[in-house]
Formats: C-alpha cells, sequence, structure tokens
C-alpha cells in the first residue's frame, strides 16, 4: 500500500508542482542571450561555441536554493534570444547584472540574430519541392513529417559522471589529446571537439562549485540549527560533486541532477531522459546500507525528492527499471523497488517504466502493477524478449543490446552508447491509403502528392490495389529518409551537441562530436502510425467490394469524397460488417502485421551518410490527432479530420470483445522486428483492477500479453465518466493523471480534442 509523504516531501512536492518544475522564479531572461553573445566569436568553431555557451550559463545563471529540499539545482534558462523579440523590450538594467553595458547592447544583438539566422540557414543547399510532397511542419502533418536533426531525445552516460565526476572526463580528454598524433589527417577536426569538451567539463565542475558556495554562504547566515546543517550538507556534496566521482547514495543522486540540469541546458528538457535508473544507483545504496550510512526508508525518501525535482506538467524524462544486465541475468534489485515506491508515494505523473522478461521476480511485477492499478498509466512495461532481439539483429552487440532503455515516450536507446536521431520521421499509412484510393490525389485538395495509381474502381482484384497502396507508402516513405538523410547533414554542420557527445562512447575517444559521427551507434528512429485505420479500411475493401460486390467502388469513392454526408447505411456497413482490428479476428490482424512487417522490412534496406540504420517505432505519440486531422475519409468508416487510432491500439470504441481478444490481436503484429519499439494503450475500468484480486488479474494480463510477444503496454484505469467530469468542471475533478499517448499528464492540462480522444477509447471491464 501507498505510505502516506512526510511532511518535507509534501511541502516539496506542493513546491514542484506550484513552479511547474525545477525553475528559478526569478529567472533573468536574458542569461541565455548574454552566454551566447559572449562565446559566438568569430575565432571559434560552431561546436566550441556551444560548449562556450554552455560553460558561460553555469558561470551567470541565477541559482537559488528553497527551502526543505536536500537536493541542490535548478534548471538553467531556457527561454533564449529574448532580445530578438520586438515586444519583449531589453531592460538594460537586467543585462548590466550580467555585465552588459547600454553601448554593447547593439553588438549583442546583432551577434545572437547572427547565431540564430546560422542555425537557420540550409547547410546543403535548398530542398527541391518536388522532394518534399506531401511533408508537413510540425502542427499541420499530411503525409509525412521528417527532420533527421536530433536534439534532446537521449540517455546519457549518468553512471560515469557519477563514476569520474566532470574532473575525471576532463582527465581523458587530456590524457586522449596527449596520445594524438598532431600529423593525423583528422587531428585537426578532433583537437577542435576535444577544446569544446573541455569547456562542458569545466561547466560542469562550475556549476557544482557555485551551488556548494552559495550553500555554504547561506548556511553561515543560517540562525535555525537544522537549517544551517541541511545546508552545511549540501555544501559539502556540492563542493565534491559533480567535479569528483559520488561516494555515496546522496552524493550520486546530487551528482545525477546537477548532471542533468547541464544537459539540459544544451538542448531542452524535452525527452533528455535518465534511463536505467536503478543500476546507476544501486551501487551506491548497497554500499551505503553496508556501511549504516542509510536505511531503506531514507532511501526511498530521497527517490521522492528526486521524483519532485524532475517533476514537469508534461513529462517525459524516462526512467526505466529492471530487464536483464549484459550477461543476460535479472538485473531487478533493491533499487528498482525503492523507486517504484517512490514513484507510487509521490502520486503524480512520472515518466517511469519497467522491463520485464520470464525471471523477473514475481514481487517486482506486482509492485509493478499495483502501481498501474491506481490509474495514471504509470508505470509501463516493456518486453526483453521482444526488443533485445530487434536490436541484435540490427547490428547492436548483445550485450548493449540488453542495456537499452527507453527515451521520451517509447523511442529506445543505448544509454551513453547511440546517437538514436528518436523519431526523426513519421509515415501515416492512413493518409497513403486515402491517396489509394484516389490515384494518389489528395481528394480535399485536388493536389496529385503521390505516383499516379489510377482510381480505386480501375482495380479488378484486391491484390492489385494493396500493391497501389504500397506504391504510395513506399514513395513517402523515400522521401521522408531523403528529409532524415538532409537533417542529419545538416546538423552535423550546423548543431553539434558537445554535452551529449561528453557523456557518449566513443566520441572522445574518436574525437567526434556526436553529431558527426562520434557515438559507437549512430542510427534512425521512424514512426509508423496509422496501422489499425490502414488494416481496417484494407479489410473492409477486400470483402465488402472485391469479395463480396456489396459496395460499388464507384459509389464509396463519392462517398469519402463527401465524407459519409447523406452516406450514413454505406457508413455503418463498412463499421459493422467488415471486421475490426483489436478483436482477435486474424483476418484483419493479418493485415495490419502485413502492413507493419513490409514497412520495417523497407526500412531495413535504407541507410543514412554515416551508415546508419533506420529502426522502426510502431508509435504514433499524439500525432495520430494531429495526422487525423489532414486525413480524409477512410473505408474503415472513419470521418475526415478524426483522430487515427494510438499507435498499435484498435481504433477507438472498435474493440468489443474484451481485453484478451486486443491482446491477441495485439500479439500478430511484428514487435521482435521493431528496434525503435511498439506502443499501445490498454484502457481498463477501475473495477477490473480493484483490490488485491484486481492487481493479481492485471499481473495476469501483462504476463499473458508479454509471453504471447507483445512488445510494450500502457494502461489507462479511469472511467469514462469520471473523464466527462473532469473536463465539463476541470477545477474540481480535472486533476486526476491520464495516459495519453506515451507519457502521462493532467487530464485538465490536455487539449479538448486530445481529452475526447481519451474518452473515446474503450473502457474495457472484462
Amino acid at each position: 500500500m501507498s505510505l502516506p509523504l512526510s511532511e518535507r516531501i509534501t511541502r516539496l512536492r506542493q513546491d514542484a508542482m506550484g513552479r511547474h518544475g525545477s525553475f528559478a522564479l526569478d529567472r533573468n531572461p536574458f542569461e541565455r542571450d548574454v552566454a551566447l553573445w559572449r562565446a559566438a566569436r568569430p575565432s571559434l568553431s560552431v561546436v566550441q561555441a556551444r560548449a562556450a555557451m554552455l560553460e558561460e550559463l553555469a558561470r551567470i545563471a541565477t541559482l537559488r536554493i528553497y527551502p526543505h529540499w536536500r537536493l541542490a539545482g535548478e534548471h538553467l534558462p531556457d527561454q533564449a534570444f529574448r532580445l530578438l523579440d520586438e515586444k519583449f523590450s531589453a531592460h538594460l538594467a537586467r543585462l548590466a547584472e550580467l555585465g552588459v553595458t547600454e553601448q554593447q547592447v547593439p553588438e549583442l544583438r546583432r551577434r545572437v540574430a547572427e547565431w540564430v539566422e546560422r542555425g537557420r540557414a540550409y547547410a546543403i543547399g535548398e530542398i527541391m519541392p518536388e522532394h518534399d510532397l506531401g511533408n508537413s511542419p510540425w502542427g499541420r502533418p499530411n503525409v509525412f513529417m521528417a527532420g533527421g536533426w536530433v536534439e534532446n531525445h537521449s540517455v546519457r552516460d549518468y553512471a560515469k559522471v557519477l563514476r569520474l565526476g566532470f574532473a575525471g572526463i576532463r582527465r581523458e580528454i587530456e590524457a586522449r589529446m596527449g596520445r594524438a598524433d598532431l600529423a593525423d589527417p583528422d587531428y585537426p577536426r578532433q583537437e577542435n571537439f576535444w577544446r569544446a569538451a573541455l569547456s562542458v567539463c569545466e561547466a560542469g565542475t562550475t556549476l557544482g562549485r557555485r551551488y556548494a558556495e552559495l550553500a555554504a554562504r547561506l548556511a553561515a547566515e543560517a540562525s535555525d540549527p537544522d537549517e544551517r546543517a541541511r545546508l552545511a550538507a549540501m555544501a559539502e556534496s556540492c563542493s565534491r560533486v559533480p567535479a569528483e566521482g559520488a561516494r555515496t547514495l546522496h552524493e550520486a543522486v546530487q551528482s545525477l541532477w546537477l548532471a542533468h540540469i547541464l544537459t539540459c541546458g544544451e538542448d531542452g528538457i524535452n525527452a533528455n531522459s535518465i534511463g536505467r535508473l536503478d543500476q546507476i544507483l544501486h551501487p551506491y545504496y548497497r554500499a551505503d546500507v553496508e556501511a549504516g550510512r542509510i536505511t531503506r526508508d531514507e532511501a526511498v525518501e530521497l527517490m521522492e525528492e528526486l521524483a519532485c525535482k524532475l517533476y514537469l506538467d508534461y513529462e517525459v524524462q524516462a526512467i526505466v527499471l529492471g530487464g536483464l544486465d549484459a550477461a543476460g541475468q535479472d538485473a531487478s534489485n533493491e533499487m528498482t523497488r525503492v523507486i517504484l515506491e517512490a514513484t507510487r508515494n509521490v502520486d503524480f505523473p512520472r515518466d517511469v517504466s519497467v522491463r520485464l522478461h520470464r525471471d523477473t521476480p514475481p514481487d517486482v511485477v506486482r509492485l509493478a502493477a499495483d502501481v498501474a492499478a491506481r490509474g495514471g498509466g504509470i508505470p509501463f512495461f516493456f518486453n526483453d524478449e521482444c526488443f533485445i532481439p530487434a536490436l541484435a539483429d540490427r547490428g547492436i552487440a548483445l550485450e548493449h543490446a540488453r542495456d537499452y532503455a527507453p527515451i521520451g515516450c517509447i523511442e529506445l536507446t543505448i544509454p551513453g552508447k547511440a546517437n538514436p536521431h528518436a523519431v526523426s520521421g513519421w509515415l501515416n499509412a492512413a493518409k497513403c491509403l486515402e491517396l489509394a484510393c484516389f490515384g494518389g490525389s489528395d481528394p480535399r485538395t485536388g493536389v496529385q502528392l503521390g505516383p499516379a495509381t489510377g482510381p480505386l474502381n480501375d482495380f479488378h482484384t484486391y491484390a492489385d490495389f494493396a500493391e497501389a497502396f504500397w506504391q504510395q507508402l513506399e514513395h513517402f516513405a523515400r522521401r521522408m529518409v531523403y528529409r532524415c538523410n538532409y537533417g542529419e547533414l545538416a546538423q552535423r554542420e550546423k548543431g553539434p551537441l558537445p554535452c551529449w557527445s561528453v557523456l557518449t562512447d566513443d566520441c572522445i575517444e574518436r574525437g567526434r562530436d556526436i553529431t558527426d559521427g562520434g557515438a559507437l551507434y549512430n542510427y534512425h528512429s521512424v514512426c509508423f502510425l496509422g496501422t489499425a485505420n490502414t488494416a481496417d479500411s484494407l479489410v473492409a475493401l477486400k470483402k465488402l467490394v472485391f469479395e463480396d460486390g456489396r459496395v460499388a467502388a464507384s459509389d464509396l469513392l463519392a462517398a469519402l469524397r463527401a465524407n459519409f454526408d447523406g452516406q450514413e447505411p454505406l457508413r455503418q456497413l463498412l463499421l459493422r460488417r467488415a471486421p475490426k482490428y483489436g478483436n482477435d479476428i486474424p483476418e484483419v490482424d493479418d493485415i495490419a502485421a502485413w502492413v507493419a512487417s513490409r514497412f520495417i522490412d523497407l526500412m531495413d534496406g535504407f541507410r543514412s551518410p554515416l551508415g546508419g540504420r533506420y529502426f522502426v517505432h510502431l508509435f504514433s505519440f499524439r500525432c495520430n490527432v494531429d495526422f487525423g486531422r489532414s486525413t480524409g475519409a477512410t473505408p474503415d468508416g472513419r470521418r475526415a479530420g478524426e483522430p487515427l487510432a494510438y499507435s498499435l491500439s484498435p481504433m477507438q470504441g472498435r474493440d468489443e470483445r474484451g481485453v484478451t481478444a486486443v491482446v491477441r490481436s495485439l500479439a500478430r503484429l511484428p514487435h521482435r522486428r521493431a528496434a525503435g519499439a511498439t506502443a499501445a494503450i490498454l484502457d481498463l475500468d477501475p473495477k477490473l483492477v480493484q483490490g488485491e484480486s484486481g492487481v493479481d488479474r492485471l499481473v495476469q494480463i501483462i504476463r499473458a500479453a508479454f509471453g504471447m510477444g507483445v512488445g510494450q503496454l500502457q494502461f489507462n484505469v479511469v472511467t469514462a465518466e469520471r473523464l466527462r467530469q473532469a473536463q465539463q468542471c476541470p477545477e474540481r475533478y480535472g486533476n486526476i493523471p491520464v495516459r495519453v499517448a506515451g507519457y502521462s499528464q493532467m487530464f485538465r492540462l490536455l487539449e479538448r480534442d486530445l481529452q475526447d480522444h481519451i474518452i473515446a477509447r474503450t473502457k474495457h471491464t472484462e
């Protein structure tokens, strides 16, 4: 059962949620501008300037230590380039605090503007318009979106910081530079990176030292003995970490948190994830317990405080627990249980998942299920027996594949060893199906987006139409890959990430930034969405148009163009007389598997400029709503503009045969080949998982699903009625966490269309 929080942690929880995260309330809005101005010197390369900006931020950022906290550190300023916003007047007094005179302001503006324009400019020439048809910017997706440029979607080697500290990493860089040959043709490139890496290490040591100095000063001023002791202990910890290696669990957590602040200062907080926290911290916990320095309850409280430090309204700083170790043995430990208990106790949205395999201890599975049964979608579950083979089959060494961790929502990486280019591209299979029906032309705009394969009424067999659909899909998949490759090349020149690189093997050894081939593994991960709607549409065409002849192709095309206006009987025929994915019907499930498998085959054949492979996410994030807006009516009976199904979940409301049927449908899909991970949300009525017997039932669902080969599961435990209450009266009822789309969030904070989508999903009662 959940234990009550201590009075101190209750206050920290309120403080974190009140500030919407670990942010100083009185941040100077110009700190990042000034740091960039000082860093963007003509004498520095792009990678050196970016590292220098981080070093300047660590030196000038406003530091605050709030009451009751034992962990020091608030996020570095992330609101950059305020001087370029004409609506935001430059307050000279605030700039003067940072050492900028009134005479220097024009030069500051000029340098910041030049840096911003340099980042926006094309690096390898303008994209040809014909290569970009069907691509859309974020928020207005059409057939596909692609970037190739990746920031913050990562798991960095925090364990290395805990082990060596930034001073130790600095010594590693200096030793590597000492072994280098000045006449090596690659030495200028290597030296360029190493100089940037040294700046990153200086930033890390500076940040800890400044917090130590602030805590010591406040301790000297404190009159209350307890407050003086709290601040003195904080000063002692920060005087050591993250500069040097951690010796205790508290130092390890403090070091990890300050390193996390630093990395987020480089490229933002979004999806900068933590990784296998129980594996990182357990050696320190075990040593402390054996030495009598900490009790288990104190460790739980420390994890509760870290959870409060990590709190954000939109939270995708992923932590994963359990799983296998490098030797293939169960890696669960006491910190696995401690972190799960702390997650349950703080009771707000956290990005925590659990890796399971056939030998995961039953008490770990049950504890995780107990937390999930309480609602909020936490934790979610990954199947090692799917994703380890998927990664190993695509070039990841087996011992490294066993160390995988999710980023943000569900995207997989190898912590501290990979540049995964997570969610590098998105392809909408349902839009490709719509285009296939109209011969490659978008019926809403009349624009010929895809190849002219001929309209639906030109085809005499289902097999021929299915091949036309595939031609549309492959056409846009190739353009998505082109854009990803373009973005990779552009980022190599314009957007290096020296802090991420310092905490990734083998960037230091190779002397290369992570964007320039420094990581041990380099690949792109692309999202494939619309699987359920595509399968439902294809089976409807197969049965009702081509096999039974109950629907004329020309009539269907007219109904789709009209968005079924005046054609409700036809829409109901499509909805009711064709099988639907998610009900354990092999005929439609096998079509879903064919679509997903063939896409994985296609992606397996592509390579990036750095020789990286393309891994597949069978995952939509919230883009099922966004892509749904630009997808017209489809042959499954879905109206134009309605959301697509989430990831591999059935279309909302169509799974009518219970949880077991959904699981059986999911199990027919190629989870063991999706090296980027798969995702599905099961919405359960709270009565189904209520009490001890309900938790046992949830354990059985998870074990059975994973035994059948399902790769990943997330759970919402809530009724539609409760969500409608929250929608109608958010101030009174809306403060409940729900699983949205690979992340959890308070229901009241969601946009109306997302709320409607979650309400519409089937709430299983059996």
